[in-house]
């Protein structure tokens, strides 16, 4: 499983570290696979991430974290405070919220090299609403359609979405979904983007075919914290009406975006000559990739993706298309 998001760039990882480990709650049920711990010194330094069911031998198992290097304080760097100093006393959050600690074994008091068995728990409130919703798509036999929801997190601090579909094989043959592997993450206010892939099958009828897809976006916190509706996919044998089948580039190039600079949506746009495996990723100055997207399977064509930096701060970015046929990059910048 893969997760879209990477909080580490401000944990300083030095020489010493204290180690870790228990079980984490979220609203007394164990804490959902994607979840994060994060452990901060006494003056709200982040010195520890675990990611549930990602970062160790807890792997695949929900309601487990560690083991969790904590750093200390890195004696050789001189006046630069990195970690957490001997006898601190250390306080968790898990998916942004003040956890409660429950000590097992050890110590909440960091000391380097320890060994510290302590339980977590933390509740929030889960709330969400879907703030863009799929259209009806068309596409040709062979073909791989993505769809995506937006979904606005209006509860937890930080909340984690799910997506499943249905794929009625019994009223169309062949046709077949597949949701996400991934976790999407939103901070309160923050939108996150959840997708499911269906399948256009090649065989299944000469003539022109429509598919309802049903798909149901859930919060991880609270599965019971749900939306659920229905999408149609088109299946044409001859013309689908969209200008991106008419004529097959023959390379693949991405294009400067559109509006640039831009507050806070642009539109990036891109050809390829076959069909191709597709990601975006978004880059700040510093290196650091601080979004990415599996846009799918998409033919041959020219697409447009529209992207919505509105959880981004003002500043210089460069975005990045790769594909089978290569990867481009080209600058943006956003001002708000």
């Amino acid at each position: 499983m893969i997760f879209a998001l990477d909080n580490w760039a401000d944990v300083i990882i030095t020489n010493a570290w204290a180690d870790y480990k228990g079980n984490v709650t979220f609203n007394g049920d164990p804490a959902p696979v994607g979840s994060i711990v994060d452990a901060y010194d006494p003056g709200g330094l982040h010195v520890g991430q675990y990611i549930v069911g990602i970062s160790g031998v807890g792997n695949d198992s929900a309601g487990i974290y560690g083991f969790m290097h904590v750093y200390g304080d890195d004696n050789l760097t001189d006046g630069i405070h990195t970690g957490a100093l001997a006898g601190d006393s250390l306080e968790f959050e898990v998916n942004g919220v003040a956890a409660a600690p429950t000590v097992i074994s050890g110590s909440l008091f960091w000391a380097d090299q320890s060994q510290n068995d302590i339980d977590l728990a933390a509740s929030a409130a889960i709330s969400f609403i879907t703030v863009d919703l799929p259209t009806a798509k068309a596409g040709m036999p062979g073909d791989t359609v993505r769809f995506e929801v937006g979904v606005q997190n209006t509860g937890a601090p930080l909340d984690l979405y799910g997506i499943v579909s249905e794929d009625d094989t019994s009223a169309s043959p062949g046709w077949i979904t597949h949701d996400q592997d991934t976790v999407s993450y939103a901070a309160n206010g923050a939108t996150a983007y959840v997708w499911f892939d269906a399948e256009i099958p090649v065989f299944g009828g000469g003539g022109d075919t429509v598919f309802t897809i049903t798909y149901t976006v859930y919060s991880l916190l609270d599965t019971t914290v749900s939306y659920t509706d229905s999408v149609q996919l088109f299946k044409s044998n001859t013309d689908v009406g969209d200008n991106s089948w008419a004529t097959i580039p023959d390379r693949f190039d991405v294009f400067q975006n559109y509006p640039n600079p831009f507050n806070p949506t642009t539109t990036i746009s891109f050809t390829m000559p076959a069909k191709s495996d597709v990601r975006l990723e978004v880059i700040n100055i510093l290196g650091q990739t601080v979004d990415a997207r599996e846009l799918g399977i998409m033919p041959g064509g020219t697409h447009q993706v529209e992207y919505d930096a509105t959880r981004l701060s003002s500043g210089v970015y460069f975005y990045r298309i790769s594909t089978d046929s290569g990867t481009v990059s080209r600058k943006m910048v956003l001002l708000k």
